[in-house]
């Protein structure tokens, strides 16, 4: 609970729109459902992602690079989600994922602020 409520306060400081970024959202479900689904898709799902250790989401299979940033203690918090969304391989080299369509940190931080929101 501590880590969405300083996930959303920090997201206020910036300016972040939860509803913005539940319509940028839109641009992530093709790969990414928001709660566990037993259809495959390309990401994981996303439910329970704030504070959780990256790459160790239930049910799904993860590159190498992921459950190794995992192990090393890595979390997903808003700081590592917006650096992610930017650049996943300057973040995670070696994951799967390539670098989505979010033009600016502005739509990031939108993201982040739904995910924070929804996603726990």
């Amino acid at each position: 609970m501590a880590i969405a409520v300083a996930a959303m306060t920090a997201s206020r400081a910036l300016g972040a729109d939860a509803a913005r970024g539940e319509k940028l959202y839109e641009r992530c479900a093709p790969c990414h459902a928001l709660k566990s689904t037993s259809e495959k898709l390309a990401g994981p799902p996303l439910v329970g992602m704030v504070g959780r250790a990256i790459g160790s989401g239930p049910g799904f299979d993860y590159s190498p690079a992921m459950e190794a940033a995992g192990r090393k203690g890595l979390k997903w918090d808003e700081t590592q989600l917006r650096a992610y969304l930017a650049d996943p391989q300057a973040v995670v080299p070696g994951s799967f994922m390539q670098r989505p369509p979010l033009a600016n940190d502005a739509e990031r931080a939108d993201i982040v602020a739904y995910l924070a929101k929804v996603a726990r």
